[in-house]
């Protein structure tokens, strides 16, 4: 795809306000149908609130989705190791802050609110946390929100695989191969690996991500929408296997839960129509900046501070204090660490791939999938 490709012409601020929304339903989740136990989980405004909240975990499926998008849209046409240095100086620098921010908090406040269950400290667990993939080094997550960005870390690497191979000029081909394995590995046991690398059980919202970019860069198509519509079933498939791991698994969750995963992709539909394209936005640009620093930083700082505050404050108080101050970290880091970091690091593994010999081509979209 060559740089007049019209998709990389425009910015689509939906896709901004799409993923502020994700991390938003994800931080209430964990807020307010999480925190709260016993009488607290039912009790005045916030338990009414719960049983809209509660639905609030599949933003992490729509940050899924968001990611199949954004990713694909960025790697057509740049080279391997662009792409690296690109996902690279996006994700990392923050990151790391985050980890070291989570680190500290768990440190000065783990003795004063001791029933809050967290990992015990040690350069070891820091340093395999620091990867994104600590799992690889049979080491628990210093932050429990981090498992979405190992699926994350294993996405990248087939993209990657696909630039290193020179088969992204056929990566249509190899999404639908992705999405009939997905399908496959619902339904039979196949090795572990199959499942591994096919993102098992989330690889269908990415391929559905992925296709949604294809009918936005070069237009609808039989075999597009026929693969969409796969996808959106294995996904509602999917997220009514998960939803007990989130929630109770009753009724009422039966029906609203496939019904939130079709209203995402009714909503990506309307992203990739030429009618609902907008100039860009600074607000939603804004807004989609601190999606990444709010879902990295908002969970354990909320359950400490939750308990801290809880009894002095009340429920609701204490509810609404963690949530001003997630957003106000979220704030901080994201202005004076995540977006200021990018250009320097950018720059620095530029020059670096440069003495190692490796070429890096034009600068990648300013789109993100985190």
């Amino acid at each position: 795809m060559t740089s007049q490709d019209p998709a990389r012409q425009i910015r689509l601020p939906q896709l901004d306000l799409l993923r502020f929304a994700a991390a938003v339903a994800v931080t209430l989740y964990h807020y307010v149908s999480c925190y709260p136990k016993g009488a607290d989980a039912t009790a005045g405004i916030v338990g009414a609130v719960s049983n809209v909240t509660r639905y609030g975990y599949l933003g992490v499926d729509l940050f899924f989705m968001i990611s199949g998008f954004v990713i694909l849209w960025s790697s057509i046409g740049r080279d391997a190791t662009s792409f690296v240095i690109s996902r690279v100086s996006r994700l990392f620098p923050a990151f790391w802050f985050s980890l070291i921010f989570t680190a500290l908090l768990i440190y000065f406040l783990h003795d004063v609110v001791p029933e809050v269950d967290v990992p015990a400290l040690s350069l070891r667990t820091m340093l395999a946390n620091a990867t994104m993939v600590p799992a690889i080094f049979d080491s628990p997550l210093i932050e429990g929100v981090y498992w979405t960005l190992e699926i994350e870390m294993r996405f990248y690497a087939l993209i990657f695989a696909l630039l290193l191979l020179r088969q992204m000029r056929h990566v249509e081909a190899w999404i639908y191969t992705w999405l009939a394995v997905s399908i496959a590995c619902l339904f039979f046991r196949l090795p572990w690996v199959v499942n591994y690398l096919a993102l098992q059980p989330y690889g269908s919202f990415f391929v559905a991500g992925g296709l949604f970019y294809l009918v936005l860069a070069k237009g609808s198509s039989a075999p597009r929408i026929a693969g969409l519509v796969c996808a959106a079933a294995a996904c509602v498939y999917v997220s009514l296997q998960q939803r007990g791991q989130f929630l109770t698994a009753d009724d009422t969750s039966a029906i609203i839960v496939p019904a939130l995963i079709l209203v995402f992709f009714g909503l990506f539909a309307l992203l990739v129509s030429r009618k609902s394209r907008r100039a860009e936005s600074g607000v939603a640009r804004n807004l989609g900046d601190l999606t990444y620093s709010l879902y990295l930083t908002h969970a354990t700082m909320g359950l400490l501070l939750y308990h801290l505050l809880r009894p002095y404050l009340g429920l609701l108080p204490t509810v609404l204090a963690i949530t001003l101050i997630a957003g106000a970290v979220a704030w901080l880091v994201t202005k004076y660490v995540d977006v200021p970091s990018r250009k320097p690091v950018t720059n620095l593994l530029s020059r670096l791939a440069a003495l190692v010999g490796l070429r890096r081509t034009t600068p990648l979209p300013t789109q993100s999938a985190t």
